[in-house]
This record gives structure tokens, C-alpha cells and sequence, in this order.
């Protein structure tokens, strides 16, 4: 006697889930930041990002992935609350989504220059990397929640030979 009743069922309250970062994104809440491409003339020269959540923003930021390249040898280093210590260019977040604005409370500055711009902070993760890509993914357990003073995530390049092209891109959402 068949058993048609299991095979015929509909299904009524499918359980499914998505990643975080894909919710974000679909929600216009997922944002990516870029220094493109740099090019560090000296050895043992520096191409650093800050990221900058300001103070009372009210969001909680979740860091996704961070991509870094360069056309030879590098050590990257992530910080906490470093700083640059000189003026850097400006780094627009962009979101991920189009159909929303690029409104992130994180704002970016990025620099490259032969001496080391890095200002303070505590140092949590260094990776070498021996030429090429290097990814790191976060997926969201990288967390800077709201706080009463400005807060850093700040991400250096060292470049290990002159004339190196470098560049460094990072993604997070916000809640």
C-alpha cells in the first residue's frame, strides 16, 4: 500500500535563513569602502584606512570581509583605535544596494606615503602576505557597538619592495 501521504504533503512554514550580510544588503544597510588603487614608490612604504564611527551614531557595525592586494610581499595590520596621523584623502562608503543612498554613519580616510602614519591604537592581527590577494572574513564578529566616544578600525598595508600598487577594501552593515 503506498504511502502517498508523505510524498504529496505541501509544505505550509518552510524554515529558511539568509546571512546577515545578505539581509543587510537587501535592507540597504550593507556598505563597502575603497582606497583603490595606490601606488607606494618607496620600500617598506604604507597605504593605511580609518574608519571612523562617530560617537552616539546610534548603529552598531558589523565588519564583513576585508580584501587587500598588492602587486608584491605585505604585511597587514588591523587596529583598534588607531588614528593617522596625518591628513588623509577621503573615502566615501558606498551601499551595496543602489536603490538606497550612500549613507553610512562610518566615514573613511586613506593614505599612502613612505613613513608609517599610524597614530596609537592596539594592534590585534597581523597577516604577511606574500604578493596577490589577501582576504579576511569577518562575518560579523568584528563588532564596534554604539559608545559615547568616537571609535577606529583601522587597516595598514607595508609594502615590502618599491613601486608596489596596493589598495584595500572593506565591508559591514549596520544595525
Amino acid at each position: 500500500m503506498p504511502n502517498n501521504h508523505v510524498f504529496n504533503y505541501p509544505l505550509h512554514d518552510p524554515l529558511g535563513s539568509a546571512e546577515p550580510s545578505y539581509t543587510a544588503a537587501q535592507s540597504g544597510d550593507y556598505y563597502v569602502i575603497t582606497t583603490g588603487n595606490q601606488s607606494v614608490i618607496q620600500a617598506n612604504g604604507f597605504l593605511a584606512l580609518q574608519l571612523t564611527v562617530p560617537a552616539n551614531s546610534r548603529k552598531t557595525i558589523r565588519f564583513d570581509n576585508i580584501r587587500a592586494s598588492s602587486s608584491s610581499d605585505t604585511i597587514l595590520s588591523l587596529y583598534r583605535n588607531a588614528t593617522l596621523n596625518v591628513s588623509g584623502t577621503s573615502a566615501t562608503p558606498r551601499n551595496a544596494n543602489w536603490a538606497y543612498p550612500d549613507a553610512s554613519v562610518v566615514t573613511g580616510s586613506w593614505v599612502s606615503q613612505n613613513a608609517n602614519p599610524t597614530s596609537g591604537g592596539v594592534l590585534f592581527q597581523v597577516v604577511h602576505q606574500l604578493g596577490g590577494a589577501v582576504d579576511v572574513d569577518l562575518n560579523g564578529e568584528r563588532v564596534i557597538p554604539p559608545m559615547t566616544t568616537n571609535q577606529t578600525y583601522y587597516i595598514l598595508l607595508e609594502n615590502s619592495v618599491a613601486n608596489t600598487q596596493l589598495s584595500i577594501n572593506i565591508s559591514w552593515w549596520e544595525v
